[in-house]
């Protein structure tokens, strides 16, 4: 008896190391979005993606490599229209709604995995100072793009449908 839970107690120590490991640094870059896309009450320009990342930092106390691009699209009937995947939808107008941002500072690539929530809007660009985003997004489903390039300079990307509420 004292053996079989002497051997639990070691698997048990031996899964929690692992669960441990996979939470600190990953070696990678890697993007996904988690959960739903959530409109700023106030203001339908505005929304909230949540994603959970991690990426390097590239060299010693630097991220200037880094980069961030996050965007929602939506059909005109909120619907999960594949179309809204296609190249240059936001800037040839042929989604309903489009907001975006490069919230590139906000990223923490330390190679730890992070879940963090990063804001999209219309507006000048962050990076370009060009205008970008129209309409009013609302309630359905929108193409999200959460693109990551590490401060090593690797790249992932999570490019679903998502709810947006």
């Amino acid at each position: 008896m004292k053996k079989s839970l002497l051997c639990l107690a070691a698997a048990a120590v031996a899964a929690c190391s692992l669960v441990g490991g996979a939470l600190a640094d990953t070696g990678r870059t890697d993007a996904q979005v988690v959960g739903a896309v959530r409109i700023d009450p106030t203001d339908p320009s505005v929304a909230y993606v949540t994603a959970r990342y991690s990426c390097q930092a590239g060299r010693p106390g630097s991220t200037a490599a880094a980069h961030l691009f996050v965007s929602v699209k939506q059909a005109a009937d909120g619907s999960a229209d594949p179309a809204l995947m296609a190249e240059n939808v936001g800037f040839g107008g042929l989604a309903a709604a489009w907001s975006q941002s490069h919230p590139t500072s906000q990223v923490i690539c330390d190679g730890k995995v992070h879940v963090q929530t990063f804001p999209v809007h219309q507006g000048p660009d962050e990076d370009s100072g060009f205008p970008t985003g129209y309409g009013e997004l609302a309630r359905g489903w929108g193409y999200v793009q959460f693109c990551l390039f590490g401060g090593d300079g690797t790249y992932n990307a999570s490019q679903i449908f998502q709810r947006v509420q």
